[in-house]
């Protein structure tokens, strides 16, 4: 049966005409620059494919719209660039003749003059969309930009459907700069940073509270929209996907882990503390399989504690972050109670985004077996090795005390003769022993490090 017998030519232009810029004005929402640039940059390049992949509702479909812009302006012409939104309702049926009716038509109609650039959002929508991407791109038909929930298209995946034929670039929620901008202050210079240093610091209070969700931050009813946000991602991208019946037991998980958020975890130690729970005794296994699925989802990310020895990496306890602080002020503890581990939070995606540009950065945890002392963050370059710590108010002394002497024994079993402690506000530097540390406010921290364009800067081992 023909596509056509429900949907003629016309009715399928008067649906794709509502989101292309040829047939209307569209929102491309406040720029994202880092991740625009960087996928203009790569489709300009040898790469006619690049997915983006991400927690749901982070933006994705408005960067690569901000891209099609990018082209746009550049003079590639509107007629030039083709967005299919497989979420439109008004599809009776998806599937893989849908798109080549879409391309179709749009050939015939709107008659495009080179290379079309096609933006394929939420692609899992459509069973075969890999088909109509990899045949395209093998015959150099046109530029794609891939989006999808993490539901169904997750970068593993990716690599499976398009045969390593992509690129895949990871969205995260709002970065602060990112926040900044789309309060209006504006970050891109030390000038303008400086001149708006204030601001800025009252900025980072909602930030370090509710979150870089886009959605999140321009939304009234922030909390009952991150809930929205959380119970989806554990229905559509984790039980559906993976066909959980068991939903008691998932979120229970994933509500320990947002309660827990900073801390070292082990799926033994988990699978214990449910006993006597309502979700009452996970199994090991079970637990380490739903972590699998929460990462997947691109909600939590795990930090392994630094060790030489790749099986001690393995076997040691993990540290369990969120994607967004909003999920753990909104479904975890109360706000007020768990500022430090927020605190800490934000410098783990943080890094974790420095990650993503800098594939040579590898970030570990570190903590002595004899002392049991700790250190937040040991980042690693090469035989660059940089230490941070994470201290809400280290002008308490009992709290000043444990860090130093973390960060100082860190600092002389990996030979390295200088640290960082980021603070929420306090400024100062002091040399203990033969390591020098500084302790640097968050907001100046990260702002530094986007400045900088993502340096790393360490110590080298001796």
């Amino acid at each position: 049966m023909s596509y056509k017998t429900y949907m003629d030519d016309i009715e399928l232009l008067n649906i794709i005409s509502r989101w292309n810029f040829w047939g209307a004005e569209i929102d491309v929402g406040i720029k994202r620059q880092t991740y625009s640039n960087r996928i203009k940059e790569l489709l300009d390049g040898n790469n006619n494919i690049v997915a983006e992949t991400g927690i749901r509702r982070c933006g994705k479909s408005f960067i690569a719209k901000q891209v099609a812009k990018l082209f746009i302006s550049e003079g590639y012409g509107k007629e030039n660039v083709l967005i299919i939104n497989l979420e439109d309702e008004r599809f009776l049926e998806r599937d893989y003749r849908l798109l080549l009716n879409i391309f179709d038509v749009y050939k015939k109609e709107v008659k495009p003059t080179r290379r079309p650039l096609i933006i394929i959002d939420e692609a899992q929508e459509v069973s075969g969309w890999e088909r109509f991407v990899r045949g395209m791109g093998e015959r150099n038909e046109a530029l794609f930009i891939i989006t999808g929930s993490s539901s169904a298209l997750l970068s593993s995946e990716y690599s499976t459907l398009l045969s390593g034929r992509h690129i895949a670039i990871n969205i995260m929620p709002l970065s602060f700069p990112e926040f900044a901008k789309f309060k209006g202050l504006s970050v891109d210079t030390r000038l303008e940073t400086a001149k708006n240093l204030d601001g800025l610091r009252h900025l980072f209070d909602e930030y370090l509270h509710y979150g870089g969700m886009p959605a999140v931050e321009l939304s009234e009813n922030k909390e009952d929209l991150l809930s929205s946000y959380f119970n989806t991602v554990l229905l559509k991208d984790i039980a559906e996907r993976y066909r959980i019946r068991d939903m008691e037991k998932l979120r229970f998980l994933a509500k320990f882990y947002l309660t827990n958020i900073s801390s070292s975890i082990t799926f033994t130690r988990i699978s214990k503390a449910t006993k006597g729970e309502r979700a009452k005794g996970i199994p090991v296994k079970t637990v380490q399989r739903f972590s699998d699925y929460l990462a997947s989802s691109y909600l939590f990310f795990f930090v392994k504690r630094f060790s030489f020895s790749i099986k001690d990496q393995e076997n040691s306890p993990r540290k369990v972050y969120a994607v967004d602080n909003g999920f753990a002020s909104a479904i975890g503890f109360n706000f007020m109670d768990i500022r430090g581990r927020l605190l800490e939070n934000v410098v783990a995606c943080e890094l974790l985004r420095m990650t993503h540009r800098n594939g040579r950065v590898e970030v570990y945890y570190w903590k002595s077996k004899a002392s049991r002392r700790e250190v937040d963050f040991v980042l690693k370059e090469g035989n660059a090795i940089t230490l941070i710590q994470v201290a809400y108010n280290p002008s308490n002394l009992e709290t000043r005390d444990r860090e130093i002497k973390g960060i100082t024994e860190c600092a002389k079993a990996l030979r390295v003769k200088k640290g960082t402690i980021i603070t929420y506000n306090y400024r100062a530097s002091e040399t203990v022993g033969e390591v020098k540390i500084n302790y640097v406010p968050i907001v100046e921290w990260i702002l530094e490090y986007e400045l900088s364009e993502g340096t790393l800067e360490g110590n080298h081992a001796a």
